[in-house]
């Protein structure tokens, strides 16, 4: 998918959505998720590529003038192209319910980005994740969307995802 299809698409079936996800885990058995378009910009790792902020990035892309192609000399540029690829991982998980597992950040011995909840799924030696943090208020939000070694979450404590309903 293009940078511009993920925008609109997200938009459609995301934008100031919130989904109510259940657990078999007794300490989060329910929690809500928040999403916002801006959540996109770090999702998809352009703060690496660019210093504009989240709001700006979202109407330069629709308006064509900001191009992902312009930061190919960028070392971190196919980091973003990559997550980019990741995109449909996250309709994957809310809407098509293909992952069905989640790791509560607890029992990550290394958790530096400070998440909460983890959906990941394995593809070959790597595994896709979608990291989700909880705010002040309780609710959690996407964060993070990247690959990294299948082996990292290979023995960590997993949950069910028992239902996922939208609000």
């Amino acid at each position: 998918m293009k940078l511009l299809d993920c925008i609109l698409d997200y938009q459609e079936r995301f934008n100031r959505k919130a989904c109510q996800v259940s657990t078999n885990y007794k300490y989060l058995e329910t929690f809500k998720v928040n999403f916002c378009l801006t959540d996109l910009h770090h999702l998809f790792g352009l703060h690496k590529i660019t210093r504009d902020y989240a709001s700006q990035t979202k109407p330069a892309i629709q308006a064509g003038v900001f191009i992902l192609e312009d930061f190919r000399n960028i070392l971190l540029y196919n980091d973003v192209i990559e997550r980019i690829s990741l995109y449909e991982f996250i309709g994957d998980i809310f809407y098509f319910k293909i992952t069905s597992c989640c790791i509560v950040a607890k029992d990550l011995s290394k958790n530096t980005m400070k998440l909460d909840v983890i959906f990941f799924e394995d593809k070959n030696k790597r595994s896709a994740v979608l990291g989700l943090r909880r705010d002040k208020s309780g609710v959690f939000k996407p964060v993070t969307l990247h690959f990294t070694s299948a082996k990292k979450y290979a023995k960590v404590r997993k949950t069910d995802v028992k239902e996922m309903k939208w609000l």
